[in-house]
C-alpha cells in the first residue's frame, strides 16, 4: 500500500495568494495620491477631503492585505518544517 504514494509530491511552498490584490490595491493608492498632488491649490475641498479619505483608507487595507499574506507564508513555512 506505501508504494502508491511514493510518486506524490506536494509543493508547500507559500504561495504570493494575496499578491494580485496588494499590487491592485498599491496601484489604486499611488494613482490616488498623483490626483491629489496634481489637484492645486483650488480644488473643490470636498474633493480633495474624499481623495484624503480614500487614501488613508487605501493605506490601512493594503497594510492588512501586505500582513495577512505574511501570516499566510508563515504558517506555510511552519507546515513545511513539520515535515
Amino acid at each position: 500500500m506505501r508504494k502508491m504514494y511514493k510518486n506524490v509530491k506536494i509543493d508547500l511552498t507559500p504561495l504570493p495568494i494575496l499578491e494580485e490584490l496588494i499590487e491592485d490595491l498599491t496601484n489604486k493608492y499611488l494613482t490616488q495620491k498623483a490626483v491629489l498632488a496634481s489637484c492645486g491649490e483650488y480644488a473643490d475641498p470636498h474633493l480633495v477631503q474624499g481623495l484624503e479619505s480614500d487614501i488613508k483608507l487605501l493605506d490601512e487595507v493594503l497594510e492588512r492585505v501586505y500582513d495577512q499574506q505574511q501570516l499566510i507564508n508563515a504558517r506555510a513555512e511552519q507546515i513545511i518544517g513539520l515535515n
